[in-house]
C-alpha cells in the first residue's frame, strides 16, 4: 500500500499532499501491525466480525434491555462482569473465590 501511495501520480489540487503524507505516515507508523499473513499463518483472526460479535452479545445483550437505563459507572462495572461471566467458566469461578477470600 506505501508503494502504491507513493508511485501513483496523484493530481495537483489543494489540501491533497497533505492528506497524502499524513496517510503515508500513518501506515508507515503502524506497518508493524500489519503482518497480515503472518497473523493467518499463527490461526489469528484479522477480521472485527468476532470483535464486532462480542459486543453483540456479551455487552449489548446485558445494557440494552427494555426500559434499561445505565450511569456510565454502572455501565462500566456491569460490563466487567459480564465479560468475565461470557468468558471460560474457570475464570468466573476463580474470581469469586479470590474475592471472597480477601
Amino acid at each position: 500500500m506505501i508503494g502504491v501511495l507513493e508511485s501513483w501520480d496523484w493530481p495537483n489540487r489543494k489540501g491533497l499532499a497533505a492528506v497524502r503524507a499524513e496517510v503515508l505516515g500513518y501506515f508507515r507508523n503502524q506497518v508493524h501491525r500489519m503482518d497480515y499473513p503472518s497473523y493467518e499463518a499463527n490461526g489469528w483472526s484479522i477480521g472485527s466480525g468476532v470483535v464486532e460479535s462480542a459486543c453483540k452479545t456479551v455487552v449489548g445483550q446485558r445494557l440494552k434491555g427494555s426500559g434499561m437505563r445505565w450511569s456510565a459507572p454502572g455501565a462500566h462495572a456491569v460490563c466487567h462482569v459480564r465479560a468475565l461471566y461470557r468468558s471460560e467458566h474457570t475464570q468466573w469461578t476463580d474470581f469469586w473465590r479470590r474475592s471472597t477470600a480477601a
